[in-house]
């Protein structure tokens, strides 16, 4: 155990695996020699094929293809849900009904409330100039406590 050898020079390191001295200095050149001279290698022509019709359409084809797929997938949804809810006013007493008061249209479905109160206010009661009071005296006057 004292002694401390080299393990690899005990092992015969010789694989078979050799070749001659000084064979890779010139193999580029020594290759280059065997290979045959192909001109249209030194100069590559760089050819772009022409785009036929259904080059170019066929990105929009696809797409088409695939919102129909999509339509057709969600439509399958909805029928396979069974009920439905009838929105037409036709058939729907209640909403016919709602629709028909004009309390319910001014403040559910229109949106502009405050053009309501105003037209309201203008039509609905009459307005004395006398009653008014000037925006001026409103400013000279100390705030009541």
């Amino acid at each position: 155990m004292d002694e401390k050898t080299d393990i690899l020079s005990k092992v015969n390191r010789n694989d078979g695996m050799t070749v001659p001295e000084g064979f890779f200095e010139a193999f580029a050149e020594r290759m280059a020699a065997e290979l045959p001279d192909r001109p249209e290698a030194e100069r590559p022509q760089i050819v772009v094929p022409q785009r036929t019709l259904w080059g170019r359409i066929r990105p929009y084809v696809y797409m088409a293809a695939m919102f129909a797929g999509i339509w057709c997938m969600l439509k399958m949804f909805t029928m396979m849900t069974g009920s439905s809810v009838d929105f037409s006013v036709d058939q729907n007493h209640i909403l016919t009904d709602a629709l028909s008061d004009e309390n319910f249209v001014f403040d559910y479905i229109i949106d502009d409330v405050n053009s309501r109160e105003v037209f309201d206010d203008m039509y609905g009661d009459s307005i004395d100039v006398e009653d008014l009071t000037p925006v001026d005296s409103l400013l000279d006057e100390p705030a009541a406590e």
